[in-house]
């Protein structure tokens, strides 16, 4: 949820997974993401994958396209597939805005503010 006086206007979105049973540079070995691009409007690859478990999602253009306004809720969809060649066992998630502009209510960009960060943390199991 959004609660800054501003209008939240995401960059990117990204997604931290992390398993401790791989190394630490092998997190991503086996794993491919889709997810929903909203300005698109259609399911998309995954932006770019870093090695220590970041699945990135970029939005298009320098300019803000997505708003959240305070009280709200984003929502990012992503579908994750787990390959054979992935890791096994407890895996953790992290969902994250990964850049962000904020707006005042009349559309400026407020440069004097910044988002605490509150993310929530999932866990599932992979079995093989």
């Amino acid at each position: 949820m959004q609660r800054s006086r501003d209008v939240l206007a995401p960059a990117g979105f990204a997604l931290s997974l992390w398993n401790f049973a791989a190394p630490g540079f092998k997190q991503m070995r086996g794993i491919s993401a889709t997810w929903w691009n909203p300005v698109h409007h259609r399911w998309e690859k995954a932006s770019h994958y870093e090695s220590n478990g970041l699945i990135g999602l970029d939005l298009p253009g320098y300019s803000p396209t997505v708003k959240v306004a305070s009280g709200k809720v984003g929502h990012v969809y992503l579908h994750v597939t787990f390959g054979k060649s992935a890791y096994t066992g407890t895996w953790h998630f992290e969902p994250m805005v990964d850049a962000y502009w904020l707006l005042t209510p009349k559309g400026a960009y407020d440069t004097n503010s910044y988002l605490g960060d509150r993310r929530s943390q999932y866990t599932s199991t992979l079995r093989p």
